[in-house]
């Protein structure tokens, strides 16, 4: 029988790599972005892992990001053990953990981004104090044939930003939009233009592209480019923020569509706060 008690929150280690691997052979079907991190993520600050019996069966990251915020990213609980509260010790843990560190840094606070029917997740962590502060809509659109090279942009300024609010999602994380996160949006995503707008490619290991403006009223025109950074054929993800809500019912005229079974119309990518 499983004891709670017996199980060992600690920092990760290279060792525990093929463990980490079959607890993502659960997550989504087999299609987690895990395994593509581990390389970067063993080796940073703060990845923790929950050892029992001598296995690793879940891991929580916590991630700085800029202007002062850690962000938590990449819950996982392997699928024999979810259901015994092995993510609620994972995030009492990393939550107690990142105290130690504000104490030592008054400035910082906690984030994270998810998927709005993400409910043990937002269950754990609302428990815990933390609020959504903004919400975008997150859509897919099956590939084109046919790509074009956008011009990429290679040095910009916040200023590409103007029309979005308090945050810029780079993929399903996000910064604030402050010039303190510029540097880290070089970093981590790339500006493009078409010959009609422009946009930001964001994501950790599966690229979004993320509207900077309204949807241009020839969306047909667009497909090709975005469909530069996926290849011929290949689904397509993107990001729209929450003001240009009146253009969802033209993107699906188009045949961009919310990729739950059920394809309800939401704002389904929350950011939420502490």
């Amino acid at each position: 029988m499983f004891q709670l008690d017996k199980c060992q929150v600690r920092l990760a280690r290279e060792s525990d790599r093929e463990d980490l691997i079959q607890i993502s052979k659960g997550i989504w079907d087999g299609h987690d972005y895990l395994p593509q991190l581990l390389n970067r993520w063993i080796n940073e600050p703060y990845f923790f892992v929950c050892e029992y019996e001598g296995k690793v069966i879940a891991c929580l990251k916590l991630s700085l990001f800029p202007d002062h915020v850690l962000s938590f990213e990449g819950l996982r609980v392997h699928q024999k053990y979810q259901g015994q509260g092995i993510a609620t010790m994972m995030n009492r843990h990393l939550f107690s953990f990142a105290r130690g560190l504000q104490r030592q840094n008054p400035s910082l606070s906690y984030e994270f981004c998810t998927y709005y029917k993400n409910v043990e997740s937002l269950h754990l962590t609302q428990k815990l104090g933390f609020r959504t502060v903004e919400r975008f809509y997150s859509l897919d659109k099956r590939g084109v044939k046919h790509t074009a090279r956008p011009e990429i942009v290679r040095d910009f300024a916040m200023a590409e930003f103007a029309a979005l609010g308090k945050y810029i999602p780079l993929g399903w994380q996000a910064v604030h939009h402050t010039e303190a996160s510029l540097d880290f949006i070089k970093a981590r995503a790339q500006l493009f233009r078409t010959p009609q707008a422009s946009y930001l490619l964001g994501g950790l290991t599966e690229p979004n592209i993320l509207f900077l403006s309204p949807p241009v009223a020839d969306i047909k025109a667009e497909l090709p480019y975005f469909q530069h950074f996926y290849g011929s054929r290949k689904r397509m993800s993107f990001i729209l923020p929450r003001k240009y809500k009146r253009h969802i019912p033209r993107l699906l005229e188009n045949k961009f569509y919310f990729w739950d079974d059920s394809r309800e119309v939401a704002e389904n990518l929350l950011i939420l706060r502490l």
